[in-house]
């Protein structure tokens, strides 16, 4: 059903879609996840541990080192993933986005589930994949 909604193209297309991915149970994906007009995640580097912003939005499209004073520093592009590598819920968000025309939405989960490179480091790594691990709720089982 709300697949069916979404084809419709509402004007509440991301809360649909939203819901959408918590009924599919990416719950952590559904509670954070934005337009990226504006978007920022805030992860730590699984190399070095520094707290590396990740913007995907008007701002840009980059991982940066946040300074107090500063604000974001030795900014490095983010290097989206390519359409054909994405998979499960990636793939689902990207294809689904496409279908309905829905460009930015489209073009920021390619940047979300892209590489970003660490700043202090020089790591690369999946910004998706270290987002979702310092992230995902934990559920309990009864």
């Amino acid at each position: 059903m709300l697949d069916r909604h979404l084809r419709a193209r509402p004007d509440d297309y991301l809360p649909v879609f939203l819901d959408a991915l918590a009924a599919r149970g990416a719950y952590h994906w559904s509670a954070v996840f934005g337009d990226f007009t504006d978007d920022f995640y805030v992860l730590d580097c699984p190399g070095c541990a520094v707290e590396v912003t990740v913007a995907i939005g008007g701002y840009g499209r980059y991982a940066a080192v946040r300074d107090w004073d500063l604000g974001d520093c030795d900014r490095r592009d983010l290097r989206p993933a390519s359409p054909e590598t994405l998979s499960g819920t990636g793939r689902w968000m990207y294809e689904t986005a496409v279908r309905d025309g829905r460009e930015t939405l489209a073009d920021g989960i390619r940047h979300l589930f892209g590489r970003a490179e660490c700043p202090r480091c020089a790591g690369v790594f999946c910004v998706a994949d270290e987002y979702a691990a310092a992230n995902r709720p934990v559920l309990d089982r009864w």
